[in-house]
């Protein structure tokens, strides 16, 4: 999996992320994006890409014009180049307190297994 990233104006954007192979073999993408709701996320697969678009809306000062914004405003998105051991039809995105994680599966062809051995 290789993640290609997009445009200088989405760089300003990219959330943290980080892919992990789990210990039973899933790969997971963790991605850090405070402040970006569901209805802010589209999660894509198509032609072995796995796209996150997401938008973090202008936060909104009670009290009047804010003097540091940290976190950048606008659109981003993310995308990540799948191989064939990955089962694009099984993907799995949840976002919980700021952080989006999405496991995907790999294809029982490729995964591990164990092989039991019988007595001759």
């Amino acid at each position: 999996m290789s993640d290609k990233s997009g445009t200088t104006a989405a760089r300003a954007l990219r959330p943290r992320d980080a892919v992990n192979r789990t210990t039973d073999g899933r790969i997971q993408v963790i991605l850090e994006m405070p402040g970006v709701g569901r209805e802010g996320l589209a999660v894509n697969v198509e032609n072995n890409e796995l796209r996150v678009h997401g938008h973090r809306a202008p936060e909104v000062s009670r009290d009047g014009r804010p003097l540091l914004r940290e976190r950048p405003q606008g659109d981003f998105q993310m995308t990540y180049t799948l191989d064939e051991t990955v089962d694009t039809t099984k993907v799995d995105a949840v976002l919980e307190k700021g952080i989006l994680t999405l496991t995907l599966e790999l294809k029982e062809a490729v995964k591990p297994r164990t092989i039991t051995v019988r007595a001759g």
